[in-house]
């Protein structure tokens, strides 16, 4: 259990550290907000009867970002500004193996978030009561759970980008450019594919709102906001099959949230561990 050991040091750092009061303080007036202007300003939503299930969707959208942003903050310099600073070294000097560092990292590192994330859905139950929102504890706690895996990838990706590297500076670009690439550009790819596919000319039907071909509402599913989106839909309607196919499957959504948080921590992994510290 030496990864507990690290990731226990991790936890206890990073609590005492403002960013996790400001990330705490940030995602409380976040969910707050959200929470308020679904409950009491009907001019937001079009539901007819405010719910658990549609808050909970409301408010997807914004913890998704909220995450990804954050992730990045708490998890960029992890393995990074060890090795830069020198105290990497101490650390393996101990017997922890460079897999515990890592593993144990992303445990330190994902609670460090969890926090916010949960501090933030416990305070907007008080919005839910007040605002006489129909409550389900049952939706509720399944999306809390979903976006815990969300967290977990999140961190898991970062922390697979910091070990790639020994420069906080690299590891924080290729993070910042992972992000805005997953997060505001990714629709390039499907859309690129798509027109590549079709001979290089425009698709029929990409201007008119015609349904795109499966493959390609695949690859506008496969980045993690889009999969985390796509899973809580499923726990919160209750069907995690859907009507397309298997690949299409909010099941699938959950497998490719998976990939997200191993590919990369693996890859980090091997780099670190033939890295000259």
């Amino acid at each position: 259990m030496s990864w507990a050991v690290v990731a226990h040091k991790d936890f206890n750092d990073a609590r005492r550290s403002r960013s996790l009061w400001a990330l705490s303080a940030t995602f409380l007036l976040l969910a707050l907000l959200f929470a308020g202007l679904y409950a009491f300003v009907p001019e937001v939503t079009a539901d007819e009867e405010v719910s658990t299930m549609g808050l909970m969707t409301f408010l997807s959208a914004p913890v998704a970002l909220f995450v990804a942003v954050a992730a990045l903050v708490v998890a960029y310099k992890s393995i990074a500004g060890e090795a830069e600073s020198g105290s990497g070294k101490l650390l393996l000097s101990l017997p922890h193996t460079r897999a515990d560092v890592i593993l144990g990292k992303v445990v330190g590192r994902s609670l460090v978030l969890t926090i916010p994330v949960l501090v933030g859905l416990v305070a907007m139950l008080a919005v839910v009561f007040v605002g006489d929102v129909t409550f389900s504890a049952v939706d509720y706690v399944l999306f809390g759970l979903v976006t815990m895996l969300f967290v977990l990838v999140y961190v898991a990706f970062y922390v697979g980008i910091s070990a790639s590297t020994t420069s906080t500076a690299r590891a924080a670009t290729l993070s910042v450019l992972a992000l805005v690439f997953l997060e505001f550009a990714w629709d390039i790819v499907p859309l690129g594919a798509w027109f590549v596919a079709n001979g290089f000319q425009v698709p029929p039907g990409l201007f008119s709102g015609a349904p795109m071909p499966d493959w390609v509402a695949f690859l506008a599913s496969m980045p993690p906001s889009s999969a985390y989106l796509n899973a809580v839909g499923g726990v919160l309607t209750g069907s995690m099959s859907g009507a397309g196919p298997w690949y299409l499957s909010q099941w699938a959504s959950l497998v490719v949230l998976g990939i997200w948080g191993i590919v990369p921590l693996v890859v980090g992994y091997l780099r670190y561990d033939r890295a000259d510290l």
